[in-house]
């Protein structure tokens, strides 16, 4: 597979990603009546930003620089890292107690199902490089 394709195969595998954990998120609403919309939203948004970067990036970087994948891999991981560790800390700033645990569920459970798809496709993928 070319590298294209695998930019093209990440960004489409996230976004898959993301609309199921967005269902599940709906079905938790209605099934216990909580409020997660913004929730849900800042965690969908964050996931597709850092996720559609990530391939972009990747794409520069295996056609120019192969010889960095390892270093950008754990690269995105630890930006990922910071990233969500500023989102959390905006909403702590702006939010009271109640919604800031309702926010870190929502937002943990989109993080980490984030981080295991790039782990595991990053892992496919530089291995056939």
């Amino acid at each position: 597979m070319s590298i294209q394709e695998n930019s093209r195969n990440y960004i489409v595998q996230s976004i898959v990603l993301c609309c199921i954990l967005t269902i599940c998120g709906l079905v938790v609403m209605k099934m216990w009546t909580l409020d997660l919309w913004t929730p849900l939203i800042v965690s969908l948004c964050f996931v597709l930003v850092v996720d559609i970067a990530s391939a972009l990036v990747f794409r520069w970087v295996a056609t120019k620089h192969s010889d960095m994948l390892t270093t950008f891999i754990t690269g995105v991981s630890g930006f990922r890292f910071l990233a969500a560790l500023v989102v959390m800390a905006v909403w702590y700033v702006l939010s009271d107690r109640t919604s800031m645990m309702q926010f870190i569920m929502v937002f943990l459970v989109y993080y980490m199902a984030s981080l295991i798809h790039h782990s595991i496709f990053f892992s496919r993928v530089s291995s056939r490089l």
